[in-house]
């Protein structure tokens, strides 16, 4: 057994290891064990040269990151949530204000989050400029507003 290349097999799977804690994300730790398994078949005799090595490294690493790391993925809780991403819940039912006439069966616009939007109106009324609607919906990029 070549006890340099044991000795940087241990360092790179402790350093790999305690690596985890610093960059967490279940990656780095597997990379560790892969550089242990290794220095474990050297000290059993079961492999010798580098290009054994590079195998039983790349292998164990890769089988340790496909099956343990969704394993416990899923068997240890996080304190990560989903948010709500629905913008259109937060935004139905505001009330806005028209910057630029909406005609029948036209396209307007309508001021909101800082910004103007095209918007469309649900009946065949003219909405004029500065009037304020009620957005009820929306059709792409395009709200469906409603005079108030």
């Amino acid at each position: 057994m070549n006890e340099v290349m044991f000795k940087i097999w241990l360092g790179f799977g402790i350093a790999f290891l305690v690596g985890e804690f610093i960059l967490p994300g279940l990656v780095v730790m597997f990379l560790g064990m892969g550089c242990l398994t290794v220095v474990l078949a050297m000290h059993l005799n079961y492999i010798s040269g580098i290009t054994e090595q590079l195998i039983t490294f790349f292998l164990s690493s890769t089988i340790y990151l496909l099956t343990l790391r969704f394993l416990i993925i899923r068997l240890v809780p996080t304190d990560t949530s989903k948010a709500n991403v629905d913008e259109d819940s937060e935004v139905i039912g505001l009330i806005v204000e028209v910057t630029e006439t909406i005609p029948a069966n036209g396209i307007g616009r309508i001021s909101h989050s800082d910004s103007t939007w095209k918007a469309k109106s649900t009946n065949e009324l003219v909405i004029t400029e500065t009037s304020k609607v009620k957005i009820i919906g929306r059709e792409n990029i395009t709200w469906i507003v409603e005079p108030i």
